[in-house]
């Protein structure tokens, strides 16, 4: 009689496919984010020609928006990770959006800070 034939091996790890995903999120992630920030650093520095809001301010819409910008940027790392490290998947995702969220808030409240302050 014939044996049957050897069982196909089950291919264990990351595919190469999810690998370059994950890197090339992560790249287009941050070079994104740093045209973002350049972007918004010339129109956060311009914000205040007319002069109508407090100095103090004004160096906080920079600052804060600068701030709030690096941790979104952050935020594409483990973003891109979890792409292809299935087991720290959630704890990633949940890095990410810890970075994001606050980063987001951040450029959300010195905007709205910057605008209600104004005379």
């Amino acid at each position: 009689m014939s044996e049957a034939p050897p069982p196909i091996p089950v291919k264990e790890g990351v595919s190469t496919v999810w690998v370059v995903l994950g890197i090339l999120f992560i790249i287009l992630w941050i070079i994104g984010h740093i045209l973002w920030a350049g972007v918004s650093f010339i129109a956060d520095v311009m914000a205040n020609d007319s002069g109508r809001a407090p100095e103090g301010v004004h160096e906080t819409l920079i600052f804060g928006m600068m701030g709030g910008q690096l941790l979104c940027g952050a935020a594409g790392v483990p973003a891109g990770l979890a792409f292809f490290w299935r087991r720290k998947r959630k704890l990633l995702l949940w890095l990410s959006a810890l970075l994001f969220l606050p980063g987001a808030l951040i450029q959300g409240g010195v905007l709205y800070s910057f605008f209600s302050s104004m005379r």
